[in-house]
């Protein structure tokens, strides 16, 4: 017979009790560690958005003023803001765009990422027309000049490009970080437009896009920022117009032969040209300045031109009935050839900024026979010549002008200008270069283009 304790039966009912009690309450949490993971270590970055990989999960941050990135894991849960603190997706985070993020530092997972608010940091959005310098290394945007580093990022799409690889179509954000450039993204791109049936319209003029209006060429390819426009084109009294898409990184080609015949409209124009002397050139024509001009509804290339004066270039748009037009040269800068000597003696490499192309120097030869000599509406032509040496076979055009097969040579002509190549099968690619008359020729090697075939899986 077995024998049981009353006393150790009373000492074990108060356990029993509390016990009961617990379980019909909330159980309470036991803390459980793994050794091989260690706690949450939050670290603090200030830097620039580089790369997003939405299908990894991946993000890669910039220091600014660096070419290195760091890579962090980030998962829906992550707190995204823009600088207003509003909760944004990833998605909406645009490459160059300077943040200040939070992470673990033992596991490089993102915890935060807010676009900053910080005082020295400005953002520049829907700038068209901007002017790259890239001798000086700045960009004016409207009547602003801006230094860039030499680690200035260029972003287009989802992912980086050259700095050479803007075209002065783009519309472009800026983000400046205490008063400098610290990366570019390209908002609207460029696309291509091939002209056919034009022999009826050689001599005339074409207008297309954001101030894109050249004289009539044969086997013209255009650089135009894609988009829906109105093509207008005009030689004497025959005026025509027709819609063209333009897609970014695409060629488009055009018939002029069915295009739709406009009624002309005519705007009355009164220049006041200082001095009163000065030519000036509609659409490379003189005309009488010395009343009221009629010229076609529409925009016109107009230049004025006197000796001793630096010669203005542009476009005008006649677009009212009656309007005056005012313009005031400056005399020429006796020091000009002071500055563009000291600036001769600096040189910029396109390989610093972009792998994609390469330009070295060589002394002026005096073999010109094989030069293409070229037409332009800006600059000035020299005794050098340019040399595209690749992609081999590639057609070459200089600000939209048709020159020849690479490799080929043409006059260097100064200032800043658009070299786009073209293959069939391939996608066409747009340079910007700029050239001085520093006695020297020139040799471009650019990467080959991309096939068509290679971006269809």
């Amino acid at each position: 017979m077995k024998v049981f304790n009353k006393n150790r039966i009373i000492y074990l009912l108060p356990i029993l009790l509390i016990l009961s009690l617990s379980a019909c309450g909330k159980k309470p949490t036991i803390p459980t560690y793994d050794d091989e993971i260690d706690p949450v270590d939050e670290i603090e970055m200030f830097g620039m958005v580089s790369g997003i990989d939405e299908v990894n999960g991946k993000i890669s941050i910039r220091s600014i003023g660096y070419t290195t990135d760091k890579e962090f894991s980030f998962t829906g849960s992550a707190d995204i803001q823009d600088k207003f603190g509003n909760y944004i997706a990833m998605e909406s985070v645009p490459l160059g765009a300077i943040v200040n993020l939070t992470y673990d530092g033992n596991r490089d997972k993102l915890m935060s990422l807010h676009l900053t608010k910080d005082e020295t940091v400005e953002k520049l959005e829907g700038i068209s027309g901007a002017r790259i310098d890239y001798l000086e290394n700045t960009i004016t945007i409207g009547s602003k000049t801006y230094q860039m580093s030499k680690n200035t990022s260029v972003f287009s799409d989802n992912k980086e490009i050259g700095l050479d690889e803007i075209c002065s179509e783009d519309q472009l954000s800026v983000w400046l970080y205490n008063n400098m450039v610290c990366s570019i993204y390209v908002e609207l791109g460029h696309g291509y437009v091939k002209l056919t049936d034009y022999a009826s319209y050689m001599g005339g003029m074409v207008e297309i896009g954001y101030d894109v209006i050249v004289p009539v060429t044969e086997d013209m390819l255009l650089t135009v920022r894609e988009g829906t426009y109105t093509l207008r084109i005009s030689k004497g009294k025959d005026t025509g117009s027709k819609q063209v898409t333009v897609e970014k990184n695409k060629e488009q080609t055009i018939s002029l032969a069915d295009l739709v015949v406009e009624p002309k409209q005519v705007g009355s124009i009164l220049f006041k040209i200082t001095p009163s002397d000065a030519a000036v050139y509609i659409d490379k024509v003189r005309i009488n300045t010395e009343g009221a001009v009629d010229i076609v509804y529409g925009k016109h290339r107009i230049d004025i031109v006197k000796d001793g004066y630096d010669t203005i270039s542009g476009t005008i748009s006649v677009k009212e009935a009656y309007k005056i037009k005012e313009f005031t040269m400056k005399k020429t800068d006796e020091d000009n050839n002071d500055k563009s000597s000291s600036k001769n003696d600096k040189t910029t490499s396109s390989s610093t900024r972009s792998s994609s192309t390469t330009e070295t120097s060589t002394e002026t030869t005096t073999e010109n026979s094989t030069e293409k000599d070229v037409n332009t509406e800006t600059g000035t032509k020299t005794k050098q010549k340019v040399t595209v040496k690749t992609p081999d076979g590639a057609s070459v055009y200089f600000d939209g002008e048709y020159i020849g097969i690479a490799p080929i040579s043409f006059t260097k002509v100064t200032g800043s200008h658009i070299i786009t190549l073209s293959k069939t099968g391939c996608l066409s690619k747009s340079y910007t270069v700029t050239f001085t008359d520093d006695g020297q020729d020139k040799e471009l090697t650019y990467d080959e283009l991309v096939t068509i075939s290679s971006l269809i899986e």
